[in-house]
């Protein structure tokens, strides 16, 4: 979209149902329509889909007016992360494309033979049965991938766990996620939720989102004593943080 949108009461709602079951009503009439989907939780969540549509998640005695409400105040961000999107390229998944690993372009080097993936010097050597079909090359990489993601995000968890575990928290349990929101989370069982899209970014963007959800264990919240404590384990944080402002593909 080249210009904010103005999201105005919706003239019409449609009631659908989504793939999860979930009831979902779809705004009509507006210059930027929206997918509202009721569920049994306790806030409002927006997000801005991958080909830009705009999906809120709302409890289920949420108001129209506070839904509304809800999107008119988020507007900038629609339009940014609408923007992001747009502008995020194209993965191709085929002998000559490229593909960002740790922050350096690679290069694919598509060929038959067993399954198989390595690094070799600005290449990706990529061995699939079939080298001219981009779903088993992609499959292929990512399964390579998802084991790359688990044992580098456990070394950063590693490496800066430490004070943590000396305040007495415990280590959270790693799971390796593809999300297309959000970079990391932290749970309320135990674990930490890393998307393995970070694989694409140099490591220093790796270990600030690490840093970041280990923070949480300490201050769930946003406030000035995350932020202390963030300047305290991590002084150049937002540095880091600039790094994930690529628009690299998120597989």
């Amino acid at each position: 979209m080249s210009r904010e949108p103005y999201l105005g009461k919706p003239s019409s709602l449609r009631s659908v149902r989504g793939s999860s079951g979930a009831p979902t009503e779809r705004s009509t009439g507006t210059m930027t329509d929206y997918e509202l989907i009721r569920s049994k939780r306790r806030s409002l969540e927006l997000r801005v889909l991958e080909d830009g549509r705009v999906q809120v998640r709302a409890p289920q005695r949420a108001s129209l007016r506070m839904v509304q409400a809800f999107v008119d105040s988020r507007s900038q961000w629609i339009h940014s992360q609408q923007q992001r999107q747009a502008s995020r390229p194209r993965q191709r998944w085929q002998d000559g494309a490229s593909f960002p690993f740790r922050g350096q372009p690679l290069t694919m080097d598509v060929s038959a033979g067993r399954s198989a993936v390595a690094v070799s010097g600005g290449y990706l050597q990529i061995r699939v049965a079939d080298p001219d079909s981009e779903a088993a090359v992609q499959q292929t990489l990512e399964g390579w991938l998802r084991k790359q993601a688990r044992s580098l995000f456990e070394d950063s968890i590693t490496r800066q766990f430490s004070w943590f575990a000396s305040q007495g928290y415990s280590r959270p349990a790693l799971r390796v996620k593809k999300m297309r929101t959000r970079w990391g989370s932290l749970s309320a069982k135990g674990y930490i939720n890393l998307n393995m899209a970070l694989l694409q970014y140099p490591p220093a963007a790796l270990d600030y989102v690490v840093m970041h959800e280990l923070c949480h264990l300490q201050h769930m919240d946003h406030g000035p004593g995350f932020h202390a404590l963030m300047d305290a384990r991590m002084p150049d944080w937002r540095q880091h943080k600039q790094l994930l402002d690529q628009p690299f593909f998120q597989p």
